[in-house]
Order: structure tokens, then sequence, then C-alpha cells
């Protein structure tokens, strides 16, 4: 426990807050930027304790904060460099070493000038008044930090110099200089925002003033918090309880002792009506579900008509033309709607997409918001929205039978798959009729050959085999999903199966992603691509070395589309497949936006970008922006300088989706688990690091860990190859694969983490076999 609480008269010592004083002018040469309530902020600079180094970059950044706002000349730079100006060398060494002085420093002031501290103007150095970073820190269990700033770059701050920050703040950062691995340094000197509004609070400790407790679901350092007694009514300090997990807050500016912060209550994590795993993942993740009151959605229409629609003359009219939608049975945003026309040998197909950029202004207090969010969060039958329900669930929605603002690409086609022709258009629809996958489905099951829904089936698959052949990577892996009923139990954990008519609106969706990105492309408007960059070579080795271990002849040759489509043709079917097929997706590198046109290696298209689902995606709507802006010939809604920052931004808060996704269903699992009193499973291995190893559980379908010690008696596994390790309890080499009798031993439900155990007859079994 903190001492400061052990003390007689345990009142935690307040910190003197920093001294900054807030600057409210722009850095000079500042490009305009317009990125949603991107507001950069300016500070006078401080100077912390920690320049200790006195290599070139130190001393750059020193002399700039010490002559912030100043113009300096190349020659007053290259002097505190070391180099006197104007003074020649005689001898060869010493005019290597103004070369290199002078090769470093330009190197230097360039990196500099990347992060926005200075700005080169000819032979002069603009320093900014502002000398200060500012970024989302992340917090090692050692209790350093890692600020990633706006411009991708990542500062490393020593643990002594990380303040009061926690997971996820923005804070502002002063930087000292570039480190070891060529990384910049610097320390926090202030908490901007905190990076939660919510904290989790288990109670461990009850003294005459305080409760204290720590902090759950948050990575780094173990971080307490105490609450006053007096800012409690006496029948609440008495109905907490040790081991209590309180909902809290923190108090603003609280920085009493590292690691230590006071807070206030807000409730007890039990107390609600709603699913507390649901609401547990929020506050980890501070999500908000509902939009916030101050967020002005302006005069909505309560109906599409022509009174209220601006540009309704110069939109093309599409009502007539037959379109559906096909979507999930308990879905309520429809991004797209889709048309089909044979025309002879020849197809015209409609991709109609929401035009969300006619209600969602670029700019406006309802874009920051949609920006800030970036993405939907689906967890079980809840999301986050990205947009409000007023225009995700409504007007932005493709509902039957009402009229619908869209944005559409047309295209032509022929039977071998080669599109043509594309156009693209604002448009208004009439949707003729909601469908789900599985009536969808069972339309394309049925066979019939005149069939609407079949027929565009048909050409769907002509679509998907040209693209394997020219070099998609298709893998076979299954998808689960947690069921819950109405009052948020568990009740099923299935897996969803992959549909006809999902590859129906997967292909269609493909090929007008495909065809904005070229146009766009073509037109050299800055926008966001999605990329997905090929799978480095290295990984060959490790990948037949798992071949080799399951008994597969082929081999990758290389990192080739043709290569890896030889090795899953040969492996399909096999016990083997699903355990490659994880493993070459792990190989592969994440796919992120950009403002670079790198291609999607893993789909195999030069061109791609995500334009088919604005209702749930903020890139999608940047993407619609620029289109028309090329098709009506007006100016960049954005410049290249905004969509990097936005790429940096929108790429971020995916992953962060996706991790929240990824451990409600975790969650989930661990109820539905404990829930069966089932207790032995057959698992299959599917990964290890040193101090755990991972396996599939059969029935449920979920995730559990072995701890080193089931296999080793030092507890750390000895990797023999990627693959596989060598236990030294068992005298045997267990590979990726293998299927393992397990028990149960404990469910950790604030890990988030199952572990379970070898069944004991496991060994001697074994070794019987083996004698």
């Amino acid at each position: 426990m903190v001492e400061i609480l052990d003390s007689p008269n345990p009142v935690p010592k307040k910190e003197k807050k920093d001294e900054i004083k807030h600057r409210t002018d722009k850095k000079p040469g500042k490009k305009e930027t317009h990125i949603p309530g991107y507001d950069h902020r300016s500070f006078y600079k401080h100077s912390g304790d920690w320049e200790r180094e006195k290599d070139p970059s130190r001393k750059l950044l020193r002399f700039f904060q010490a002559r912030s706002g100043k113009l300096l000349s190349y020659h007053e730079l290259l002097s505190r460099m070391g180099e006197k100006a104007g003074k020649k060398k005689k001898f060869r060494k010493e005019r290597w070493e103004v070369s290199e002085t002078k090769r470093s420093t330009e190197d230097l002031l360039e990196f500099f000038e990347r992060e926005g501290l200075i700005e080169i103007q000819g032979k002069n150095v603009l320093v900014h008044p502002d000398q200060t970073l500012e970024g989302t820190i992340s917090l090692s269990k050692r209790g350093d930090g890692f600020v990633k700033l706006t411009t991708g770059t990542e500062v490393f701050v020593p643990s002594q110099y990380t303040g009061n920050s926690i997971q996820a703040d923005t804070v502002q950062i002063l930087p000292s200089g570039i480190g070891r691995k060529g990384k910049l340094e610097g320390e926090v000197i202030s908490v901007l925002r905190r990076g939660r509004d919510f904290y989790r609070m288990k109670v461990s400790e009850k003294t005459e003033k305080f409760l204290i407790g720590s902090f759950l679901d948050m990575d780094g350092e173990g971080k307490e918090g105490f609450l006053p007694r007096k800012s409690l009514l006496q029948d609440l300090q008495d109905e907490i309880k040790l081991r209590d997990v309180i909902v809290v807050n923190l108090k603003e500016d609280s920085a009493q002792e590292r690691n230590l912060y006071e807070v206030h209550f807000i409730r007890f994590e039990s107390d609600t009506k709603e699913d507390t795993d649901l609401m547990r993942m929020l506050m980890k993740y501070n999500y908000q579900i509902l939009y916030p009151e101050s967020t002005e959605l302006g005069t909505l229409p309560e109906e599409v008509e022509e009174s209220a629609v601006e540009d309704w003359g110069s939109r093309v009219d599409l009502r007539e033309l037959r379109s559906i939608t096909i979507d999930g049975e308990y879905s309520k945003d429809f991004d797209d709607a889709i048309s089909f026309v044979e025309e002879g040998k020849r197809i015209r197909f409609y991709v109609h997409i929401a035009d969300v950029a006619n209600y969602v202004k670029a700019g406006s207090p309802l874009d920051e918001e949609a920006y800030k969010r970036a993405t939907s969060v689906y967890m079980g039958s809840r999301v986050v929205p990205m947009l409000p329900p007023e225009l995700s669930e409504n007007l932005c929605s493709l509902v039957a039978k009402k009229n619908r603002l869209a944005f559409t690409v047309e295209m032509e086609a022929d039977w071998q798959g080669n599109i043509t022709h594309a156009k693209f258009y604002k448009s208004i629809i009439k949707v003729a009729e909601r469908y789900t996958y599985n009536r969808a489905e069972t339309e394309i099951l049925s066979g019939d050959p005149t069939n609407w829904i079949f027929k565009m089936m048909k050409f769907a698959n002509v679509l998907r085999g040209k693209r394997i052949r020219d070099g998609r990577v298709d893998l076979n892996l299954k998808e689960t999903k947690v069921i819950t009923d109405s009052d948020h139990n568990i009740v099923e954990i299935s897996t969803v199966e992959r549909l006809q008519s999902h590859i129906l609106i997967e292909e269609f969706m493909l090929s007008a992603n495909i065809k904005v990105a070229e146009f766009i492309r073509r037109k050299k408007r800055p926008t966001l691509y999605r990329v997905h960059e090929p799978m480095d070579a290295e990984k060959l080795d490790n990948l037949n070395a798992f071949l080799n271990l399951n008994g597969i002849e082929a081999q990758m040759q290389d990192a080739s589309y043709e290569s890896i489509k030889n090795v899953l043709s040969v492996i399909s079917g096999s016990q083997a497949e699903r355990l490659f097929n994880i493993s070459l997706l792990r190989s592969f590198m994440q796919a992120y936006y950009s403002g670079e046109q790198l291609g999607h290696w893993g789909l195999g298209f030069k061109d791609y970008c995500h334009f088919t689902s604005p209702i749930r995606r903020y890139p999608d709507l940047v993407c619609h922006r620029v289109l028309q802006s090329i098709l009506v010939d007006s100016e960049n809604p954005y410049n290249e300088e905004d969509i990097r920052v936005m790429s940096l931004h929108t790429s971020h808060e995916e992953r962060k989706a996706s991790d929240a996704e990824r451990d409600y269903y975790k969650l989930k699992a661990c109820r539905f688990l404990e829930k069966t009193g089932i207790r032995e499973f057959n698992a299959t291995l599917t990964g290890f690091k040193s101090s755990l190893a991972f396996v599939d559980l059969d029935n449920p379908m979920v995730e559990a860990v072995l701890p080193a010690l089931e296999f080793t008696d030092e507890g750390e596994l000895s990797s023999e190859t990627d693959f596989s390790f060598y236990s030294k309890k068992y005298s045997k080499i267990f590979t990726l694969g293998e299927q393992l009798s397990v028990e149960l031993d404990r469910i950790d439900f604030e890990e988030i983490r199952i572990y379970v155990k070898m069944q004991k007859f496991q060994k001697k079994g074994w070794t019987k076999n083996r004698e």
C-alpha cells in the first residue's frame, strides 16, 4: 500500500500543477486543416531534468526550445552543432567531419519539420512558438510510456517522466531527443484529456478516512484510487464492502502520488439494468452509445421529398429501377442496395450507397462527432453507432418502399467477369424489397435460371472466379458469434455459415470499391485508400515448416498468389487446413487506411478503397466527398496532410473497435462456459508463447490457455519452431494442430481468459503407448 495512506494523518499531498500557459495562436506556416474537430493546441515550453545526453538531436531541441518563435539561419544552426560557419578546414579528416555535421543536421531538421516543430525556409529555419507535441499514450507493465503522435511517430517516455498519465490519455510532451533505436524521446508535461470517462475499481482496503482500490481493465503499471469517506453518505460507506467493484471517475487534476488518484463514486458495477459486460466494454474503450446532446443534427426532414432536397433536380431518378437490399435478419442500418439488368450478352449492374454526405456536412458538429467515432462498434445485439439513429436507422438507411438519396455506381460487364465501364452519380432510389441473407439464399438454392437473384448470383460467381484467378487469396475460415436472450444472458455460441448470398453482396461491393478507387487515383485527388501490403517473404520458412510437420508434401516456393493457391488446394479438406489458414492469415500484414495507393494484396487489387458503408465507416464518407468533388469539378475537400492524419486516426479506431468486439465475445464465451458446467474438453493446439499455450475447445467453440507449467517445470516453453515446442514433462514435441484432452482449471473474468490443464491420464496413456 502507498506509504502516505499509512501515516498518522493520511491526507494525500497534491502535486503542484504544471504552470503551462495556453496559447490560442496558430503556428506560423501551418497548413489549414479540413479534419473535423482537429485543433492543434499550443503551449509554452516546459523544461525537465532529463537533458542528459549531448547528442546532436538533444542539442538541437534545447536550442529550439530556447529560441521558440524565432527565425534562425542555417549557419547559426551549424555553429550550434559544433561547426563555425565560414571557417575553412585544411585537413581531409576535418573536411569529412564538416560534411558529416551538415548531413546529420539536415536529416534532423527534416525530421523535426515533419513533426511540426520547425519550418525550413530556404537558408533559414523558423522555430515554431510551440515546441511541444501531443498524442495518445500507452503504458507498459514497467511503467514506460509510448506516445503515438498524429504524424504516426511513436515517442518513448521513460517511466519516471510519464507524470500522472493513464493508459489511452491524450498527453502533451516535450521532446528531448532521439534515443536508442532511433526513437524520439520525451517527457509528459500535461494530460490534455483522460482516455476514459469512467473506471472500474475493486475495493481492497477501508481506512478511517478513505476507501482504497485498484483500477481494473487497465494495461501497464497497477494504478490505485482513493475515495474520501467524507464524499459519501454514511449508509453508502457501510454498504461498500471489500472486493466490491464500483464505477468511479477521476477527480480533475488528481495526482497526489505516483499511480495514486482521487476518485468520485458513481455507482456499483452491478447497479444497472443494462448488460454489465457491455457496460464494462464501453468503459474500457470509452465508448458512448448515445450521441452527446450538444451535437446539433440540424433540421432533418421526416421524409425524403423534393421540397426537402436542394439538389433533387440534378440527381438521376432511379425509383423505377428495381433495387433490393440484402442484410442480416436483425440489421437496422442498410448502407447498400443493388440492381441488375441483362442486356443481351452484356450485364448492367448497380450499387446504390446511402448518400450520408448529404446530411453530414463537412466541418459540422455532427461531422466532428462522426469523425471522432470513425466506425460503428458491434457488441452482441448492441451497436455503438458512428451516426445517430435518426440517420443510421432512418434517413440514411435504404429502407424499402421509401424515397432515399444515394450515390450510385453503375457498371457494365460481360459474362467473363470483365467490367468494361463504370460511371458515378447522385441518385434517388426506392428499394423494392428488403431481403435477408437467408431469404436470398433460398431463392439462389432453388436453381431457377429465370429467378432474378439466381441470375445475380451466377454473375457474382463469375466475378469471384475471375478475381481468384487474378490473384485473390480466399481463406476458408469460419467465424463464430454469441447469441444472447433479452436478459443479456448468452444462450449459444454458433458458427456463422458463409452463404452464397453473402458472396453475392460481397462481389458487388468489391466491384464498386475498385472502380471508385481507380477513378479517384486517375484524377489524382487525395483520398483514403484501403491498403494491404504483401506478405513478408521471411514468413515462408515457418509456413513450410508447419506443412512438413503435418505431413503435407506441398511447399510454398515464394509469396506469390500462385504458390499460396497451390498449397491451399492441396491442403483443402485436411485436418491441418483450418490451422494453416489461421497461420497464413497471421503472416499477412494488417490492412489499414492510407493516402498512398499501395493496393490490396490479400484481395489482389491494385486499386481499392472503402466506399460502400458510409453509415458505419468514416473513410467511406471521405471517399464520397472526394468523388463528388471530382464530378462537380470543385476544389479538393482534403489536402494530403488531412488525409495522412485521418488515415492514422481511422486505422487506430478500427483496431480499437476490433479489440472491443473481441473482448466482448471472449467475455460472453467465459460466461457461457461457466453456465454449461462442462469440465472436460477435446482441444486443438493453435499457438503458444513462452508462458502460455493456446487451444481451441471443440465444444463449446472458445479459446482457452494452458500455463507453461503444464508442460515444463521451468515455467517457460522451449520453442522448436514457430509451430512446435518441446515438453520435458512429456518428453515429446507438441505441434500446432495437435489434439489434446484437457479439463477446466478456472475462468478468470478479469483477465477474460479460460484456463485449462492437461487431463491427468494423458501423460500416463502416452507413456504406455510409447513403451
